[in-house]
Order: C-alpha cells, then structure tokens, then sequence
C-alpha cells in the first residue's frame, strides 16, 4: 500500500514539475518525438520503428500452453538495458540538483552515478536511487554514488555482454566501491522489504 502511495505521489511530482496538468490536452509524442530516449518505442515484427507508434501502450497476452512460448526465456531477455539506462539518465540530469548522471543496467544492478553542487548529497542520492527504483524491475538492486568519477567508470562497461563471468565479478568490485564512496540511502522498497523478513 505504502508503495502504491509512493508511487502515486512520485508521479504527481513529476506532473507537476514538468508543468503538465490534467486539464491540458497535449500531444506528448510531438514535445518528446521518436529519437528521444525517454520515448519508449517498441519495435514491430519487421524490426521497423514507426514514428506514429511513439507513445502508445504496450500490450501482450499468453496461455502457458501456447505452442510459441520460448521455454528459454526469462525476465532479463524482456528488458531494453539500454533504452532504460538512457531514459533515465536523462530523466536524472533533468531534475533540478543534478547536473550530471551515468546509468548501467546489468542483469542485477542499476548502478547511477551523478554530479551535484548540492551540499546535502545524501538528499541527493535518495531522490537517484528512489527514480532509479521506480523504473526498473523490482528484483534489481540500485546503488548510487555521488562521485562523479564513477560516471565514466561505469561507461566503461556499457557494451559488455550480459552473461560474462569476468564482467560479472568486475561488475560486483564497482558495486562494492560505490557502496564504500557512498552511504546507499533507505529507501520505501527497502522499507518495505525490512517488513516482510
């Protein structure tokens, strides 16, 4: 309930900061356009990208007994990495105390890194980590850090094949450095998550 609510409240937040109320009848696609990377665009079958199909829903309906059902996939083979990464980097760098941010999206980290002149950081990183966490899957752990060393850092692996054992355990030693230049903020998943165990 309490993540409802959150979620919710941060919507309305970014409602209201983006100047966009209900009562205004706007056309988002064109303000945001198809090479935009907060425009979410889903390929069709052909692999083409419509410009007319920027913004519309998504939707897609399975029986468990259907014969197309790929038996190998998994939840990590449904998300657009990069897309997100770049969506919300750009979502970060727009909010009005960040002037800088990297996003990585691995199959078990979303890792941000950003630039502040704020002095309370920590307020700072609260706010990353809480959109970082609104918009990737729940099972993801988000770390961020406030040193913007770390932005490059993080880039460099920006290519690096999913399923690499040595990127995975050079993946785990950036977490740990992330965790030690910065206190991870409690956030309300995290919250939440204290309750259930």
């Amino acid at each position: 309930m309490k993540n409802t609510a959150f979620i919710l409240v941060f919507i309305l937040l970014l409602q209201g900061c983006a100047g966009i109320t209900n009562t205004e009848k706007e056309d988002l696609s064109a303000e945001y356009g198809p090479e935009n990377a907060l425009d979410y665009i889903s390929n069709d079958k052909d692999g083409e990208i419509k410009p007319e199909d920027g913004n519309r829903f998504g939707y897609g309906r399975s029986v468990f007994n259907d014969n197309d059902l790929d038996e190998d996939m998994s939840m990590h083979d449904l998300i657009d990495r990069q897309r997100i990464a770049e969506g919300l980097s750009n979502i970060i760098a727009r909010s009005p105390e960040v002037e800088e941010a990297g996003v990585l999206v691995t199959n078990e980290y979303a890792l941000a890194a950003f630039k502040t002149d704020r002095d309370d950081t920590q307020e700072v990183a609260k706010h990353v980590k809480m959109m970082v966490e609104a918009a990737v899957p729940y099972f993801f752990i988000t770390v961020v850090t406030d040193n913007e060393n770390m932005i490059e850092d993080i880039e460099s692996y920006k290519g690096m094949r999913a399923r690499s054992v040595e990127g995975r355990q050079s993946i785990e030693k950036v977490v740990e450095s992330m965790r030690n230049m910065t206190e991870q903020p409690v956030t309300p998943k995290e919250k939440a998550e204290s309750y259930t165990m």
